[in-house]
């Protein structure tokens, strides 16, 4: 029986349904909350991160305080997806997954740091909207990728 926790209560997909998208749902539905809850620990570090490095305590150059938050959230979310979100797909070589991940992520993370950037210096956002806004961006592209090719 395939069940979600969400917003602390237990959801049963098997007694659900959702018209076409059935199997994708079922295929995905669970992944897919635990990936937004890992993502939402990623983005608290990048968003909290970020915003001290940059704007509190270092006063780091904004790119530079946001690429080490992210890297920091690469690490945090690598290791959460593999006991979490991808527990359930064993694989022999954790090193070429933690490298796959990390590969992906930095794709991500220069998804974040355009957002971030073009935000900023051209629609003139506030930092912390426009790297939300990568943030959502890049997790489109993380998960897609990851589930395919680093936990396939």
């Amino acid at each position: 029986m395939l069940t979600l926790l969400a917003v602390g209560k237990l959801y049963d997909l098997s007694a659900m349904s959702f018209g076409p998208a059935d199997g994708l749902v079922r295929e995905h539905g669970q992944r897919v909350v635990l990936f937004g809850f890992v993502g939402l620990m990623g983005a608290a570090t990048t968003i909290f991160g970020t915003a001290l490095l940059y704007h509190h305590l270092f006063l780091l150059p904004l790119w530079l305080a946001s690429a080490i938050a992210i890297q920091t959230a690469i690490a945090l979310t690598f290791t959460l997806n593999s006991l979490l979100t991808w527990r359930d797909r064993e694989t022999d070589n954790l090193r070429r997954r933690a490298l796959t991940f990390e590969a992906v992520s930095l794709v991500g993370l220069a998804i974040q740091e355009t957002a971030l950037l073009f935000g900023t210096d051209q629609l003139h956002v506030f930092y912390l909207v426009a790297l939300t806004v990568g943030i959502g961006l890049a997790a489109i592209w993380n998960y897609l990728i990851n589930n395919r090719v680093t936990f396939g």
